[in-house]
């Protein structure tokens, strides 16, 4: 596969929204292997270390584009780096110690609870969901997992092209709360990643114009906009 320029890093922090294009249902595993990347149009986000007066020199440069169909939010991502890797041989381990991750952090906008999703190179997943923002996380955080599938993703390794690469499909119903009653119009995003090198050592790097290495600096995270919203979606409930 042939890498895909990244866009232009956002130069400003700002509230208005990154209107994401419509666009039909997609197959992961075709769209996974098609000709041209991404497989359908998408908002293009360049991962950054924005914290930092310039990048490390270790820093590798990755892209993720976003779109919605009627129901779903599709994300797609490539991220370069020839030595793709995790030790992760389940789902739901700590991904992030184990290697590699490309991660997805979503919020319905304006409201408390929140989602992470962490995807491997080899497809191992971790699910979380956190009831409010700044939950207590110093203990671990196995009492915000959520081992019910949430999350469809494939990703592709290709170290000779020098990247891998995430399809990914979140279903926008059961991340909605239900007060109040959300449309799955506005969102809060961060698209993250932890690349480890072959000393054990990781560069971190994210499309939220962070002010520090934390991803869940939710009021730092982009704002997106899906038109008209999920006329359908009922809003269900994360368990307690």
């Amino acid at each position: 596969m042939t890498p895909v320029a990244p866009p232009p890093p956002a130069s400003t922090r700002s509230e208005s929204s990154l209107v994401l294009p419509r666009v039909p249902d997609v197959e992961l595993e075709r769209a996974l292997h098609a000709a041209h990347w991404p497989p359908v149009p998408g908002a293009a986000l360049a991962l950054q270390q924005t914290w930092l007066p310039k990048p490390e020199a270790v820093f590798q440069a990755g892209t993720a584009w976003l779109a919605a169909t009627n129901d779903a939010l599709l994300v797609f991502a490539e991220l370069r780096g020839r030595d793709a890797r995790t030790t992760a041989t389940a789902d739901h381990e700590h991904l992030w110690e184990r290697g590699d991750v490309f991660e997805i952090y979503l919020q319905s906008f304006g409201g408390e609870a929140y989602f992470e999703f962490q995807i491997a190179p080899n497809g191992r997943l971790l699910q979380l969901h956190y009831p409010w923002i700044d939950v207590p996380r110093h203990e671990g955080i196995d009492r915000y997992i959520r081992r019910d599938r949430l999350l469809e993703a494939l990703v592709r390794v290709d170290p000779d092209a020098g990247c891998w690469r995430v399809a990914a499909r979140l279903p926008i119903a059961p991340l909605l709360p239900t007060r109040p009653k959300a449309s799955g119009a506005e969102w809060r995003v961060a698209l993250c990643r932890y690349d480890y090198g072959a000393d054990g050592k990781f560069c971190l790097s994210s499309t939220a114009p962070l002010t520090r290495p934390d991803f869940h600096r939710i009021g730092e995270w982009s704002r997106i906009s899906v038109g008209g919203g999920v006329p359908a979606a009922t809003g269900i409930s994360p368990p307690p």
